[in-house]
């Protein structure tokens, strides 16, 4: 991928994403027998996140995953839409995107403090260093 294809991958982004791995376990909606579990988490933002997990999933399979942050002390319940799996290693490992819906309002509070706290967290280590 050249830099301008760089570029204007990153400007596609409506949201800010935090790259920090936090414990969490996923299921399909509707389905909560079959949990994965996954400490994985490429990336997280507002609209979305980006996640490691044992199969591939279609889009638009509905996804209810269970966060763990040492910043609540609840789990917080995400639910979302696949966008996308992308195998990273061929029957073992993929990559996938998933678009957040119907969110509650304590995940919608998570998720809007998360960014907001990591982006402050980065720039205050960047002043020490």
């Amino acid at each position: 991928m050249n830099e301008k294809d760089k570029k204007l991958q990153v400007e596609r982004r409506q949201h800010i994403r935090v790259k920090k791995n936090f414990i969490l376990t996923y299921y399909k909606k509707g389905d909560p027998s079959i949990r994965h579990d996954s400490t994985q988490l490429k990336n997280i933002g507002k609209g979305g996140m980006c996640f490691i997990t044992g199969q591939a999933y279609e889009p638009s399979t509905q996804l209810i995953i269970e966060l763990r942050t040492p910043y609540l002390a609840d789990t917080t319940i995400l639910e979302g839409v696949v966008l996308e799996s992308h195998e990273k290693l061929p029957n073992i490992i993929y990559e996938t995107r998933l678009r957040f819906s119907d969110l509650t309002p304590q995940a919608q509070f998570l998720l809007d403090n998360l960014a907001e706290y990591f982006q402050k967290e980065k720039g205050e280590n960047q002043n020490n260093e």
